[in-house]
Formats: C-alpha cells, structure tokens, sequence
C-alpha cells in the first residue's frame, strides 16, 4: 500500500477523499517564436520562487505538492539516449510513479509497461531513473519523495511513415489507457501512477514546495534541457491531506479551485459510459482536478476535439442573457450544453496538449489569472510580476475575466481571447443546423393533461406542505417572490434544518440530505 496516497486513509474513520478540495497556484510561460531555451526553465523557476504562499507546507516541511509540464527538448534527449538522429515527432517519453514497495513490485511495474509497450509495437529506447539532487530537501521531504521512472520509446512499425504527429499521439494515449485498465485494478500495484505519457510533453511533480521544483529534478536544470513552453502547479490542501498521487500538473491542464459539480459529472460520465457498453477506470483516490483532466483527455482523444474546444465545451461562460455574443456563438454554446456536463468552480484553468497553451477561468470568476506578454515570451499566473521581465521589453500586461480564455497556438504563432476563439470556432461548424436537429424544447412536446392521483391517504393542506417539504421559508423567501415576479428569488447559500425525526414540520429524509457544500474558500456570492 503506498503510504503517499489517499489509500491509507480508509482506516481513518470519517475520512472520505472525495471531498477533497484544494486552492493553489498556477501559470504557463511559452515561447512565441517555440523557440526551445533553457532561459524559459530559469524564468519558470522565478515564477515558482515567488509563491510559497499559495503552497501548503507541513511542519516539516514537506510541501504539499508541486510540478511542471513541459515540451520534450530535443536537445537534452538526444545527449540522454545518445541518439544525435532524434527527431521530434520520432520518439516518446512516459514518466510513471511505481509502487512504494520497491523490493517486491518494482519488477512487476515494469513488466506491465514493458508487455503493453510490446504489445502495441512501441520500441524501447531507454529506462532511466529521474535523477534528484536531495540537498535541496530536508529529511522529512526526502522521505515523502517517490521516485520517477523514465521510459523513452520510438514509433511503432505499424504506424505508416507518412502518419501525421497527431495521429502518433493518439496511437500512445492508446497505449496509456491499457497500461491504466490493468494497472489502476491489480492490487499489488497499488501506488502504480502514470504521470505522463506522450511524444510531446512531460511530467515532473512531487510532495515538493514550489521553489524546490527544478532544483530538485536536477533534468530540468541541466543546461541542455531546452523548452519552449512550461506550466506549473503547487498545490494547498485547505481540508484534506496532502498526497503525492494528487499533485499537479496532470497530463493537459493544472486547476486552482474547486470543482463543485465534481459528483454530478462522475455519476453523468459513468452513466454514458454503461450506454456504451464500456465502464470508466479512474486511480483510487483520485481528486476533482484529476478526473477533470481524464475527462479533458477523453474529449481530445476520443471525440477528437482540439484542447481549446474541449476546454470552452467543459467550462462555458455564462452565455444566455450576454447580448455581446454574436447569434453564431449562442447557437454553438447551446448545442454544447445538450451533450457536455458543466464543470463549475471557482476554477482557473491551465491547459496545454504541446501545441496550444492557455488559461481559462470559469464563469464564477473568483480565481485570479494575470497575464503578460513580451516581445519573446507571453505568461499567465496567478499574481502579477512572477516574473521579473525587463520593462522594455513587456508589451501589455492584463487579466483573465469571468469566463474568460487567452491561448496561444505554436501553429499558427499568434495569441487568442476568448471572443476571437469563440467567433473562429462558431464559423467552423453550422450550430444552428445541429440544434435544429438535436434540440427538445418544451414547448414541442405533446400537452399532457393534469389527472387527479388516486391515493388511499388524504392529507390535509398543511399536511401536503410538509410531505412536499415546503415550510413558512419557502413560501415567504422562495415561492411568493417568484410567484408576483416571474423571476427565480436570489437567497443565501447558508442551509440549516432539523432532521425529520426530530420535528414534525419537516417533509422527508432526502430533504435533510439534499446539500453537499463543496465550497471551502468562497467569499459570499
């Protein structure tokens, strides 16, 4: 059982890590010219140096979680397999947390990832151990570390030659969603983590403080370890354990908040799965912002749509009554909502699959986002002045609003807001035609008439207002104001009653259990 996961907690009585939030800190820097550099890693560093504050620490110092996304750099791998023909597009990296207990199921890991990357043809090229320098890190921190395997791997033969980078991609989540199935459900390989899987970007992460990040992972300060694009995550329990299994960044994204329709989304998502036939495996212990990130990946990678869609799709500005929206942009953020859950926080957004790179903030708007851009380099954290750019060089600076979006694509070479993303994205499909096709409206069904229902009980008026659980508050602060306006009534979100058991004014159990507050650090709405 690894003792860094969420999985020694079961003992712990009350203790349920589905409940798990936490608030942190968040950014991306990139390259506008995707020019790979070790000056980005430097930068980034700063970036991270800054913030010790939005990460949480023990009193011995462990922190609470920190790592970094970045681009695979052509240069430090070919010096690290000795391969000066490397090319990128060519070649793979997977990153993997192994089992705790080494003595015994390290081989049985390896085995695993070696018989599925067999299986699927991918070529080994290099096993490595992720070298650390633990002179940065005290003891305590030390012991709470678990190592990094490295496995680099090359194309398959049964992909053609002429197979585009995307589709290699594709051919290696494949991989990686079978090296999950049997990992995620032997229970020897309990602590088994993939972090990252991919021919265009890494995974480093750890129970570390934000500061100690690149020193510590001693690639990344290796002068030949050249980057153009970077993003990172440290991590503040505000109400759960710290673990090493729920630091970030994930695969595609890092996310500073709470997801409060984490439930509501899992049960959707489980629900589509059994209508096709399929059933979803997701780590033990795994926290919102992971499952968000799986969820991410599965619109990539099965429904194929590109990241910044995937991302407006999952998390949409509030959208109805805003009149600066063109009728194009309404039709297609309807047509999302018939089929996508929502996925709202307070929630900011860090996203990139190697190509696209942003940040999102969600229609709540309570996380901060600041961004900068340069003549070189275009950055968004979560404070302003992360980075000690020259002011010479600082083109605009500017902030992320409510429901808001910047990315840049390495494409095409230019940076997008929200509304250019929204109106390029509104054209490339006709939204109003798939509405028309798919779309229910009330007003379309059949009228269905009102029949008085035969029961064998007769309840007087008050006794019905009790069985419907309406009570003097719900008719004085709910159902009269929206009955003389029409309008749904605005009300507190603090929620106290009394357990039916113990009053006769109240309707039934299930009102009692109605409310499941995520909310661990709002302010009042």
């Amino acid at each position: 059982m690894n003792k860094y996961s969420p999985l020694d907690k079961k003992d712990q009585l009350l203790y349920n890590a589905e409940t798990s939030q936490d608030s942190c800190g968040v950014g991306f820097i990139t390259h506008k010219q995707s020019k790979q550099t070790h000056d980005l890693l430097n930068k980034s560093h700063q970036a991270l140096c800054t913030i010790p504050h939005r990460g949480g620490m023990s009193a011995e110092g462990i922190g609470d979680g920190a790592g970094v996304n970045i681009d695979l750099s052509l240069k430090f791998f070919r010096k690290v397999t000795a391969k000066q023909d490397l090319q990128l597009g060519q070649f793979g990296v997977a990153n993997f947390f192994f089992p705790e207990d080494h003595s015994h199921f390290d081989s049985a890991a390896h085995d695993l990832v070696v018989s599925h990357l067999k299986k699927h043809g991918l070529p080994i090229i290099k096993w490595r151990d992720i070298p650390v320098d633990n002179s940065v890190l005290n003891q305590a921190s030390i012991n709470a570390q678990l190592p990094i395997k490295q496995v680099i791997f090359g194309r398959p033969d049964a992909l053609a030659k002429s197979a585009s980078h995307d589709e290699f991609e594709y051919y290696i989540q494949d991989v990686l969603l079978s090296i999950e199935e049997e990992g995620y459900t032997r229970h020897e390989l309990d602590g088994f983590y993939p972090l990252s899987m991919s021919s265009r970007t890494q995974v480093y992460k750890g129970r570390l403080n934000s500061g100690e990040v690149i020193p510590y992972f001693t690639d990344l300060y290796d002068k030949d370890h050249e980057i153009n694009t970077l993003f990172f995550h440290t991590r503040f329990s505000t109400n759960t354990a710290p673990a090493t299994m729920m630091a970030q960044p994930f695969r595609y994204m890092a996310h500073n908040g709470e997801l409060n329709t984490d439930k509501k989304n899992r049960l959707s998502e489980q629900a589509i799965a059994r209508q096709h036939g399929k059933n979803l495996v997701f780590p033990i212990g795994q926290s919102d912002s992971s499952r968000l990130d799986q969820t991410l990946s599965r619109r990539i990678h099965e429904d194929k749509l590109d990241i910044v869609t995937a991302i407006l799709a999952m998390m949409p500005p509030a959208w109805e009554n805003d009149t600066t929206l063109s009728a194009d942009v309404k039709a297609m953020l309807e047509y999302f909502s018939l089929y996508e859950e929502k996925n709202d926080g307070p929630a900011a957004l860090i996203f990139n699959d190697g190509i696209r790179v942003g940040a999102r903030l969600d229609r709540l708007g309570l996380r901060p986002l600041r961004s900068v851009e340069t003549t070189d380099y275009l950055a968004v954290m979560s404070e302003a002045g992360q980075i000690d750019f020259p002011s010479a060089d600082i083109l605009k600076r500017g902030r992320i609003e409510a429901g808001g979006m910047i990315y840049f694509d390495h494409s095409t070479g230019e940076a997008y807001n929200s509304y250019q993303v929204m109106e390029r994205l509104a054209k490339e499909t006709d939204y109003h035609a798939l509405l028309k096709a798919r779309a229910i409206h009330l007003d379309e069904l059949e009228t269905v008439t009102l029949a008085e229902i035969d029961n064998q009980h007769s309840f007087n008026i008050d006794q019905q207002h009790t069985a419907y659980s309406l009570n003097q508050e719900s008719f004085k602060f709910l159902l009269d104001p929206m009955l003389s306006t029409g309008l749904e009534k605005i009300s507190a979100m603090g929620y106290g009653i009394t357990p039916n058991s113990l009053s006769s004014a109240e309707g039934g159990m299930s009102r009692y259990f109605s409310q499941r507050f995520a909310q661990v650090t709002n302010p009042p709405l």
